[in-house]
This record gives structure tokens, C-alpha cells and sequence, in this order.
């Protein structure tokens, strides 16, 4: 069980990952390899904090101004929305069908940072970050209709799909014991410039 959880967690975290892979702004030059680290909060300093591995090792992680700091709860499938945007991660099956493995819903800050479209992970899995046109809940499944520059995409949502809310929070949401998921760029010194900290809601 508690195997099975931490591989929840690790695909959780590579969905949050690549939704967070927007394009650099027009100009930019590149700060450095992007790193996802995931720990429990030691402690919060100003705008410091220290992540503890599960060796015991800690790193510090710089909360910048334009830092996303993500809640990340439990939602049901009737939570969704028309005009919802969403990160569905999905598996492709005969004839093109996609059968959904997580959903993300984005909060607008989120939406107006990620990359918008669908293409192929690493894993062969399909990412789709789009919005919502309509949610069709019926006895024989459950079906989301989402917006594409193409057209409409139609993704089946077993009972299984982890669904979760993305909320922007502030620094003062991070406290020590949380586990979070932290995307940044990796600095001179060790530490990380964050670009995103997700965390799930307690309880």
C-alpha cells in the first residue's frame, strides 16, 4: 500500500512537472536545467525554504516574486466546469481513444503560465492542457469535451482518475511537515530558485 502510494505521488508529480514546462519568454536567456525536487518542509525562513530529503539530506529552496505556490486538493469529476482549464494526463488506446489517468484543475494564474495544447510525454502518455467545452456523466462512463486548437478532444474518465484543484497560495500557506513538489533551476550554491512549490491540502 504504502508503495503504491509513493508511485501516486511520483506520477503526480511529473503531471505537475510538465504542466509547468511553459515556453521562456521571448529573449530570455536560459537560467540553467530545470530540477524537480520533492521533500517535507524543515523549516521557512523569510523567503528560504530548507526541504529534507528522504536521506536526510536538505536543500534550500529561494521563493521568488513570481514563485507559484500550488495547493493541491482531492476533487470529484462533478467539480468540473464548462470553461474549466485543465492538465489531463491520459493513455492512448485503439483508434485514438484517450482514457484519462490524472486531472489537474488550474487555478487562472496557473492557466496563463502553462503550455496550451496536447502532445506526446516522455512516458507515451498523453498530455492535454485545454479547456473544458462540456462533462458528460451517463450509467456506461464518463466523458470530458475539451477545447483544441484542432477541434474538440473527447477524453474518458474511469472511476480510478486521481482528480485534483490546483490553488495559488502564498508563502504563508508552506509550513513545516508539509511534503512538497519543487520546480526551480538549480543556483551555484546548492540551492534552488523556485519556479513552482505544490503541496497537497492537509487532512
Amino acid at each position: 500500500m504504502r508503495r503504491h502510494s509513493r508511485l501516486i505521488h511520483l506520477v503526480s508529480a511529473i503531471a505537475v512537472a510538465a504542466i509547468l514546462a511553459v515556453p521562456m519568454a521571448v529573449g530570455a536567456a536560459p537560467a540553467g536545467p530545470v530540477t524537480t525536487t520533492t521533500g517535507s518542509i524543515a523549516a521557512v525562513n523569510n523567503s528560504t525554504v530548507t526541504i529534507a530529503s528522504a536521506d536526510g539530506s536538505q536543500k534550500a529552496v529561494k521563493i521568488q516574486s513570481d514563485t507559484l505556490i500550488l495547493r493541491r486538493e482531492t476533487a470529484p469529476l462533478g467539480s468540473i466546469k464548462p470553461d474549466d482549464a485543465l492538465a489531463v494526463t491520459a493513455k492512448k488506446g485503439a483508434e485514438g481513444s484517450l482514457t484519462a489517468v490524472s486531472i489537474n484543475i488550474f487555478s487562472p494564474q496557473l492557466w496563463s503560465r502553462v503550455r496550451k495544447g496536447q502532445w506526446t510525454m516522455d512516458s507515451g502518455d498523453i498530455m492535454t492542457n485545454a479547456q473544458v467545452t462540456q462533462v458528460v456523466e451517463r450509467v456506461d462512463g464518463r466523458t470530458l469535451y475539451m477545447k483544441l486548437d484542432q477541434g474538440t478532444g473527447m477524453i474518458t474518465v474511469p472511476n480510478g482518475a486521481e482528480i485534483h484543484r490546483l490553488t495559488t497560495v502564498g508563502l504563508g500557506d508552506l509550513k513545516p511537515g508539509l511534503r512538497v513538489t519543487v520546480r526551480g533551476v538549480a543556483d551555484s550554491d546548492g540551492s534552488i530558485k523556485a519556479t513552482s512549490i505544490t503541496f497537497d491540502q492537509p487532512g
